[in-house]
């Protein structure tokens, strides 16, 4: 299984440490899709923050996604948050089979 695939199960499952597990100790986390909110891109730096990032998103109701396509180190997805959904494109950087950096729009 890719590891975009086993990120994807872990969304799913709600899991903040395994998520933290497939990103390297300093990895970057990028996520531009709150500005279809007009809120600030999110940028979260180091494998321990990533972990709290997600245990906090995922203890203020989390997200779903849907309609995954992957593509080596890309993928799009339907992320839903509350009653919206965004079409996201994430692309990801990988190293020594971690996650060194992922990068997140919303179309």
């Amino acid at each position: 299984m890719s590891i975009l695939a086993t990120y994807v199960q872990c969304l799913k499952a709600g899991n903040a440490s395994e998520i933290a597990a497939l990103f390297a100790e300093d990895a970057v986390f990028h996520d531009e899709a709150p500005a279809k909110f007009g809120l600030d891109p999110i940028l979260v730096k180091g494998q321990k923050n990533i972990e709290s990032f997600f245990r906090q998103t995922f203890k203020n109701g989390g997200m779903k996604v849907n309609n995954v396509g992957i593509n080596g180190n890309a993928m799009r997805y339907d992320v839903t948050v509350g009653k919206t959904v965004l079409l996201c494109l994430g692309v990801a950087k990988v190293e020594n089979s971690l996650i060194k950096e992922y990068r997140v729009i919303a179309v």
